[in-house]
């Protein structure tokens, strides 16, 4: 059953050319392990990537939820009727108590002023022994991943905070140590299963790199066999330009170094796996 679901996985994230998301969506869902009768929140889901992917792989049940109406409508077009999508705010999620049986959480509460009230509200929704999956970024983020913020704050404790330049920064009030969010999951009522770096060895201004492709994309300028493989929604393979196929397989190459990671590893998220313990 692993190993089915790891070859789909490949499979429907053919096109996620950014490494490091890609390994979040497959790790996420792969620790998830969604069972038929499971209620299941993404928290904080943003364009629907993950709800996809998972509708993709059965017929589950699982809520969409974000703050951003424009995340939502995006969100609602790349699923199906059977998806609810749902606006609020993750402070004060509009759910009742032990409503979920798994809640994901990814690169979320770095944009939520109140972090502890957010982990404190996805605690009281989720069911006993329910399992929470959490990705935030990393401070302790790989050098190549984002040299300028990198310099900055070893030779400064600045780094730009938002814009083109900011980097893993962009948009974010703040990174976290794993010691960090530890703390901060524990203090909310968890208790912390695992937790481990993902991604540590990437292209040089990847971060960076992206964001412009991502502009480059958004502007319709791309040729349509390059827009399709750059489409991280698309899932087939056999419309890939030549060229950025041949990008993505070189990528993958350098990305099954981050298959085994030490514990402490710059990376630039880190995972976690928390139950609520009673």
């Amino acid at each position: 059953m692993e190993t089915y679901l790891n070859s789909k996985l490949d499979d429907l994230t053919v096109n996620i050319g950014d490494m490091a998301l890609k390994r979040r969506v497959k790790r996420i869902i792969s620790e998830l392990d969604i069972k038929p009768d499971d209620f299941v929140l993404d928290n904080g889901c943003g364009d629907g990537l993950y709800l996809k992917t998972i509708k993709e792989l059965g017929s589950y049940n699982i809520i969409g939820f974000d703050l951003d109406s424009g995340s939502l409508r995006l969100a609602q077009g790349h699923t199906d009727n059977s998806v609810s999508i749902i606006q609020g705010n993750g402070c004060i999620l509009p759910f009742k108590d032990s409503a979920f049986d798994k809640i994901y959480c990814t690169e979320v509460i770095e944009h939520i002023p109140d972090d502890c009230q957010a982990l404190r509200e996805i605690y009281r929704i989720l069911k006993p022994k329910g399992t929470l999956i959490l990705t935030v970024p990393n401070h302790n983020y790989p050098f190549l991943w984002d040299p300028i913020n990198w310099v900055m704050e070893a030779v400064t404790g600045g780094h730009i905070k938002s814009g083109f330049w900011a980097g893993i920064w962009n948009m974010h009030l703040r990174l976290y140590y794993p010691k960090e969010i530890s703390s901060l999951i524990k203090d909310a009522g968890f208790k912390v299963v695992s937790m481990e770096p993902l991604t540590h060895y990437c292209v040089p201004f990847n971060h960076i790199v992206l964001y412009g492709l991502k502009k480059v994309l958004d502007s319709g300028m791309l040729p349509d066999g390059m827009k399709n493989t750059a489409d991280k929604f698309s899932v087939n393979e056999n419309k890939q330009s030549m060229l950025i196929k041949h990008g993505y397989r070189v990528l993958n190459l350098l990305d099954k170094f981050n298959d085994k990671l030490a514990d402490g590893e710059s990376s630039v998220s880190i995972f976690v796996k928390a139950v609520k313990d009673y």
